[in-house]
Formats: structure tokens, C-alpha cells, sequence
């Protein structure tokens, strides 16, 4: 079963590469965005923001954090992006909002990482590979190929209002597949959750003495 789902989601990316490269050059854009508004940053919002982190950092050494509503304010979190872009995907309009939503999802990502590594320098890299990269790794392709089946599905409602002949029956099916891959990547993005809040914070907490060096 899963093989099978596996090959037709690879078979979905070889016939829309233009598609995901799109996309995938969105969150890119993003990304880097994100990581040059770093730069853009006064020294005082800088001072700010490294307060906070330090803070962050601290608080989670001494204190034991609540995973249970870790999990519950991320899953929260990722639920509200997968029903917009699905909503997004339903309609005429939504298409460069699916685009105006990967490029945010980049951006954050890129401001995240830029500025860990801002803080603490090199550091900054091990933090980002054990409390971003892992459930990002897991998260981000679930977006991206959300996104892509929901503009696929608006440019066939698109089509189906401009050619008389497309068949409706096609056009329910091709919803009720959409229906299905996107529970299908929220089942995916639940274990991106589940390691964002029961395993990153042990890892970070193996290495968490480094930062308060």
C-alpha cells in the first residue's frame, strides 16, 4: 500500500516538475530572504532578540518542558497551514496564495536558522541540526507537495470552466484523490510534529551545556 502511494506521488512529481521546481524556488527565495532580513536587523532589536533566545536557552537547561503541549501547539500550528493550502486548493483565486504561503514557511525557516547562527556562531549550526532540521526535514517536502496538488487541482476546476467537454466525474474523482493525499501527508506531518516535540528536545538537551558554556 504504501509502495504504491510512494510511486504515484513520484509519478505526480516527474509529470509536474515544472511545477515543484517552482515551489521548491519559492521556499528558496524565502529562505534566503529570511536569513538576509537577519542582517537588515538594528543592533538593538538584535540585542532583543538575543536576550530572548538566551532566555529560551536557560529556561529550557533548568526547567523540564512539556512536551505533551509542545506537540499539541505544533500539531495546532501545521493543521491551520494544511487546511489553508487545501482551501487555497479548492478555489480559482488560491493559487498565488499557496506561493505567498511556501514563500512565508521559507522565510520563517530562514530567519530562524540565520539568526541561531547570528547569536552563537558556529554553535548556532548544531542547535539548528538538533531543534529545526530534523522535524523541517520531515514538515517542509509535506508543504511543497501539498502545495503542488493543490495548484494541480486549481487549474483543473480552471479547466473544467473553460472546456464544456471535461467530464465532472473526472473532475469529483481527481477532489476525492486530493481529499485523500492530503490526509495522507497530515498522517506524514504528525510524525514531523511528534519528533519536533519528543525528540529534538532531548537532543537539544544532551548538547544544551554548550550554549551555557
Amino acid at each position: 500500500m504504501i509502495s504504491k502511494v510512494l510511486q504515484l506521488l513520484m509519478q505526480h512529481v516527474k509529470n509536474n516538475t515544472s511545477l515543484y521546481f517552482s515551489i521548491v524556488l519559492t521556499f528558496i527565495t524565502g529562505v534566503s530572504a529570511g536569513a538576509f532580513t537577519v542582517n537588515g536587523l538594528s543592533s538593538a532589536q538584535k540585542e532583543e532578540l538575543t536576550y530572548f533566545f538566551k532566555g529560551f536557552i536557560q529556561l529550557f537547561t533548568y526547567q523540564k518542558m512539556d512536551s505533551g503541549e509542545l506537540f499539541k501547539v505544533a500539531l495546532i500550528d501545521n493543521l491551520k497551514i494544511v487546511a489553508l493550502l487545501w482551501g487555497l486548493g479548492v478555489t480559482i483565486i488560491g493559487i498565488p496564495f499557496i506561493y505567498i504561503i511556501v514563500g512565508i514557511r521559507g522565510f520563517i525557516t530562514g530567519f530562524s536558522s540565520g539568526f541561531i547562527i547570528e547569536v552563537i556562531g558556529t554553535k548556532g549550526l548544531l542547535f539548528a541540526l538538533c531543534a529545526l532540521i530534523p522535524k523541517e526535514l520531515i514538515v517542509i517536502p509535506c508543504i511543497i507537495a501539498l502545495s503542488a496538488y493543490g495548484i494541480k487541482f486549481s487549474l483543473n476546476i480552471i479547466k473544467s470552466k473553460s472546456i464544456k467537454h471535461f467530464s465532472r466525474q473526472s473532475l469529483k474523482g481527481g477532489f476525492l484523490s486530493y481529499c485523500f493525499v492530503t490526509l495522507f501527508f497530515t498522517f506524514i506531518i504528525f510524525f514531523g510534529v511528534m519528533v519536533e516535540a519528543y525528540v529534538s528536545p532531548v537532543l537539544l538537551r544532551m548538547i544544551s551545556p554548550i550554549f551555557t558554556e
